[in-house]
């Protein structure tokens, strides 16, 4: 799309477009929007044309469409598009009002539109636009991703984060509350937008309270017409999408901080926010409906697979009697170089990967169970890959195909008949980087040379960092006393657990600071660190605090993250860093002998084991060994607030975290003049003067 400015004198200009549009700016004035959008008056936007008075060469001015039109094949120079979503946030509730008579056994029912049918039993979610998973957005790289965020949710504030974007243009658009903005606040809408440069699956989920877990998340495909690995597969279908979710048969809210009588734990599996809830003591499950991946023989497809995990377990997927392609890690592409059997994900990775559809034609399962931590649960459920046939092609009566095929016939495996592991991707116990090892890890993915960033790979950091993950049982005199803490997990009885880095637990700001940083006023009051904590915290004692890292923009930075744990289990945390990507150079587990002198032991592994790849492959979530370690390296070169921080939900609830500063609040970027603002209000105590505050002049004279 070609543009050029008309000289037409003073007041709002036109743009002349060679498609023959006319669109009024600079002022956001009602104007007539060219073919193919409508031809009725609308509003644009100066944001969303994205041209400025002062631009030498104008950019190309996207045409604005409603969201689901960008999901589309990607061309090779075609113009980016503008694509604009309207989400509502609201109270809802699975096998509701919406689902009829689903429950009862009308299984038409199960498909109206607004019915979510999750496990199968009844309970109140959070949906947007009463989905569950929430509205997937598919776009082409280099469009600009517009959502509008109205929220209706009863008495909560909301954000959204958007979770493989690294917002370097935009970084108040990251939706982390009191870091990049203030919680949108009930019956208000709030616009998300930003440019999709960042291509793969992405993800998105609120990033307020226990939302996430309550049915805030999502997909978001940003697809590539560049790809370098379109040639090995013949479809990348938006249909193709895996997002796996733990789920509870209650809102999660009951185990936070919990209760005495019982332990949080996973009831169920939703594949797409589909499954069956498993009742063990009767050895019943739910009747509903089940994913369906319908492919045809000799293709070869593109899936795209999020780990949306809330809780401790990892998930491994299996696809019956299928292998799976690895092409891809958090958006990253990798070389084709590994095919598996089992893939194991954890909480906010995402993974591609390629399916030949090369089997004798009929039904196959996808298997997910939860291992790890959550292997005494025995929960797994189930989705249907489909291949097309004239025998899978026959609806039941009321129903389409698709539909009769999420009602499979044939009888789900017990848990007790697992399928082999054969070749295991990212096995839970695998030690990673020893020589000669036969596991397949995340980081031994192979980037392309293309992507390989030499100066960062080859650099000496500019700063290195130590961060030990801590979960603490709290002291339960403390913490019910006068100075206790707000935030902790209650797991069971009188035992009670508090989630710290480095011995710190962290205490969200009182404000904003990417958008407020003017109320920075004292760094030594406002914030601490291992090196500097507040005055009533010794080396050994649990500080409750804004913990921050500072450092320089452009520095090669290196962060050592450990588990302290002292006894081995089947548990991990997966860490996440938000507005960056980083390379893995380094994960090992600790000898039996090491116990308290962790960072003593990391200092003198001098010799980096970096993973078999000449090209390591960028990652943004990663999971740390049970009592391991993980080496990264990132360049700090996205100015601004961002947080790093376990990704299980209650980990971050109860202090988890902490917020990485990249260079003085002057190198930031500024948000626009009127992004809203928040904080305490606290004026001074009146006294018995007027409302104003004029120590009772006025109510003085008046009398």
């Amino acid at each position: 799309m070609i543009l050029r400015r008309a000289e037409v004198g003073p007041g709002p200009q036109l743009l002349l477009i060679s498609l023959g549009v006319l669109v009024c700016f600079p002022a956001a004035v009602d104007c007539f929007v060219g073919l193919p959008l409508s031809t009725k008056p609308a509003r644009l936007w100066p944001q969303l044309l994205l041209l400025a008075d002062n631009a030498t060469v104008p950019p190309i001015v996207r045409r604005v469409v409603p969201g689901d039109q960008c999901d589309r094949h990607c061309v090779p120079g075609d113009p980016p598009l503008t694509c604009h979503f309207r989400w509502k946030l609201e109270n809802y509730a699975t096998m509701g009002s919406a689902c009829w008579n689903c429950r009862l056994g009308n299984r038409a029912h199960c498909f109206h539109p607004q019915c979510i049918t999750a496990n199968g039993l009844e309970r109140g979610v959070f949906a947007i636009n009463r989905r569950v998973p929430g509205p997937p957005i598919h776009v082409c790289k280099h469009d600009s991703i517009v959502v509008d965020v109205e929220n209706q949710l009863e008495g909560l504030g909301s954000t959204i984060h958007w979770h493989g974007f690294h917002q370097k243009a935009t970084p108040w658009m990251d939706g982390v509350p009191m870091v990049t903005q203030c919680p949108i606040p009930q019956d208000t809408t709030f616009r998300y937008q930003f440019t999709a440069v960042e291509a793969g699956t992405q993800f998105y989920h609120s990033h307020a309270g226990f939302q996430k877990a309550n049915g805030h998340y999502g997909m978001v495909v940003v697809r590539d017409p560049s790809d370098l690995n379109q040639a090995h597969y013949d479809y990348d279908l938006s249909e193709h999408r895996i997002i796996i979710a733990d789920w509870t048969l209650d809102m999660v809210e009951k185990w936070v901080p919990g209760i005495q009588t019982d332990s949080m734990r996973v009831d169920s599996i939703l594949i797409n926010g589909r499954g069956r809830y498993f009742n063990e003591t009767t050895g019943t499950r739910a009747d509903a409906p089940l994913t369906v991946y319908q492919v045809e023989y000799g293709k070869r497809y593109r899936f795209r697979l999020i780990s949306s995990g809330s809780q401790y377990c990892p998930f491994q997927m299996q696809i019956q009697n299928h292998s799976m392609l690895i092409i891809s890690t958090d958006g990253g592409t990798v070389q084709p170089q590994h095919t598996v059997d089992t893939l194991v994900s954890i909480s906010g990775e995402r993974y591609d990967f390629v399916l030949t559809a090369n089997q004798p034609p009929g039904n196959y399962w996808v298997r997910v169970r939860g291992i790890g931590f959550c292997d005494q649960m025995r929960v797994e459920d189930f989705a249907i890959l489909s291949y097309r046939t004239p025998e899978t092609a026959i609806p039941a009566a009321g129903l389409t195909v698709e539909q009769t095929l999420a009602y499979p016939t044939e009888p789900m495996p017990t848990y007790d008949e697992p399928y082999p592991d054969g070749i295991v991707f990212n096995h839970q116990t695998a030690p990673c980087y020893t020589p000669n090892d036969t596991y397949i890890c995340a980081a031994d993915l192979e980037a392309y040379e293309v992507f390989r960033d030499t100066g960062l790979i080859d650099a000496v950091p500019d700063r290195t960092f130590f961060l030990g993950f801590h979960v603490i049982e709290a002291n339960n005199s403390l913490l019910f006393s006068d100075r206790g803490t707000s935030h902790y997990a209650t797991v069971r009885e009188g035992f009670n657990t508090i989630g710290a880095t480095n011995m710190i637990s962290f205490v969200p700001p009182s404000f904003p600071l990417l958008i407020q940083p003017e109320l920075i006023v004292d760094e030594n009051a406002q914030f601490c660190n291992v090196s500097h904590r507040p005055a009533y915290c010794t080396d050994d004692h649990l500080c409750f605090c804004t913990h921050r890292m500072k450092v320089k923009h452009n520095d090669v930075i290196e962060i050592v993250l450990y588990d302290t744990a002292e006894v081995r289990q089947k548990f991990y945390h997966p860490f996440h860093l938000h507005g960056h990507r980083f390379i893995v150079t380094d994960s090992g587990s600790f000898p039996s002998d090491i116990l308290t002198d962790q960072i003593a032991y990391l200092r003198n592994l001098r010799t980096v084991r970096r993973p078999n790849a000449h090209c390591p492959p960028y990652k943004d979530t990663q999971s740390i060994p049970n009592r391991g370690y993980v080496r990264i390296r990132f360049r700090a070169d996205n100015p601004g607030f961002w947080l790093v921080h376990c990704h299980f939900e209650w980990h971050l609830a109860d202090g988890m975290g902490l917020v990485l500063q990249i260079g003085e609040p002057d190198e930031m970027l500024k948000p626009p003049a009127n992004f809203p603002r928040c904080g305490s209000f606290e004026p001074p105590v009146d006294t018995g003067g007027d409302a104003q505050g004029t120590n009772g002049t006025v109510a003085r004279n008046a009398l």
